[in-house]
């Protein structure tokens, strides 16, 4: 797992943080976080799927993370918007793509706050602005809501 703070520059960073988190960026509904009937639900932004090809407008403010993080295949970019709860959730343990055996996942983060993302081995990368958190496709995690921000917005990457 690798863990990379201030990712990108922070006049790209600022561009980005500032499409996802206007109040005219669509977020859609999800009764689900990581499988059916999990109990959660979250709103998320499909922004790229290797099945459907780009799937929204917003694609390419990503062009300069894809680059940063050396994609070679990209097979899923999915930014997700968690609500502020009164105490932590942790979602279900999951992989993103579990038919994809060989790559990387990487989590961006977009708002600082006080969720995480948890691994199955016991680690926990904190949620600070333009923070990047890199591990194998097949390593379960878990993402939690936050409590002091009205929203924890991340974005995953599936990718070789």
């Amino acid at each position: 797992m690798e863990v990379i703070n201030n990712f990108l520059p922070a006049e790209q960073f600022s561009k980005l943080e500032y499409s996802l988190m206007s109040p005219k960026f669509p977020w859609y509904y999800q009764d689900r976080i990581a499988y059916a009937d999990d109990g959660g639900y979250q709103f998320t932004h499909p922004f790229y799927h290797s099945n459907y090809g780009s799937t929204s407008y917003h694609f390419n403010i990503f062009n300069a993370t894809v680059e940063r993080l050396g994609v070679r295949q990209l097979y899923r970019i999915k930014a997700n918007l968690n609500p502020q709860t009164t105490s932590h959730e942790r979602s279900a343990w999951h992989i993103d793509l579990p038919d994809i055996k060989v790559g990387k996942t990487a989590v961006y983060y977009i708002n600082t706050n006080n969720g995480w993302t948890e691994f199955k081995n016991g680690d926990k990368v904190r949620s600070v602005s333009n923070r990047m958190v890199i591990f194998d496709c097949n390593l379960e995690h878990a993402g939690s809501t936050c409590t002091n921000e009205n929203r924890r917005v991340v974005v995953n990457f599936n990718y070789s």
